[in-house]
């Protein structure tokens, strides 16, 4: 840190924060960055803004993570929302975004763990958490084949009703959780999540009547007054 502070001929109105794969961290806040400016940093993690509402905005976001626990993001959310609480940016809301990479970075697409921004929206943290839960929610979804191929049909139906939880308006999870239901001979079940899809998302009425996982309930009057 010392020789990149050194070598930076804007260093007084700059931040940098660096954390090494042990956890030791470093950090810098220029003299000149615009006021409230400063950081925080402990094992793990550095806690760092400008332009802030003050330094409490800081100290909400390492308590939050301090006391957190869980999927790396996550933490990382609950602390920016933690940080809006306490004042965030003086200047008001209008982005963020979060990254997260695998613990060996190869250069490769899958090295990006987690990788959603937002740039500009009046509620940037709540649509970022949105996101992030719709990303969580496609993860569970492929849990479900690998379990149905297994034959592990209890298995399958907890990871589709996960999946809607996390993200209720996700089309996909209700899809899934049809095929599971249909599976396992509740046609009603299967029936009214897919009209929760298609409420969702008009576009599955043309999908599904080429979905060959519902071929047996296609000719199902209920099913051809659903497509339309």
């Amino acid at each position: 840190l010392e020789q990149l502070v050194r070598s930076d001929e804007g260093r007084d109105r700059r931040q940098n924060a660096i954390i090494d794969i042990e956890g030791r961290t470093a950090a810098w806040t220029g003299q000149s960055t615009n006021d409230w400016a400063g950081h925080q940093c402990g094992i793990d993690y550095c806690a760092q803004g400008n332009i802030l509402a003050g330094p409490e905005v800081v100290g909400a976001m390492v308590a939050s993570f301090e006391s957190s626990s869980g999927p790396l993001a996550e933490r990382l959310m609950d602390a920016l929302d933690a940080a809006q609480a306490a004042g965030g940016d003086a200047r008001g809301m209008q982005s963020g975004a979060i990254l997260v990479v695998a613990p060996r970075v190869r250069g490769a697409f899958h090295d990006r763990v987690v990788d959603i921004r937002v740039d500009d929206h009046q509620q940037p943290l709540a649509e970022l958490r949105r996101i992030l839960d719709l990303q969580r929610s496609g993860e569970m979804l492929r849990e479900i084949n690998p379990k149905l191929q297994a034959g592990d049909m209890a298995g399958a139906m907890e990871s589709a009703r996960a999946a809607v939880a996390k993200s209720p308006r996700n089309d996909n999870a209700y899809v899934a959780l049809a095929n599971v239901q249909l599976r396992m001979g509740d046609r009603d079940g299967a029936m009214n999540s897919l009209r929760r899809a298609v409420r969702l998302n008009l576009g599955r009425r043309t999908t599904l009547s080429r979905d060959g996982n519902f071929a047996e309930i296609h000719q199902d009057p209920d099913f051809l007054r659903l497509i339309g």
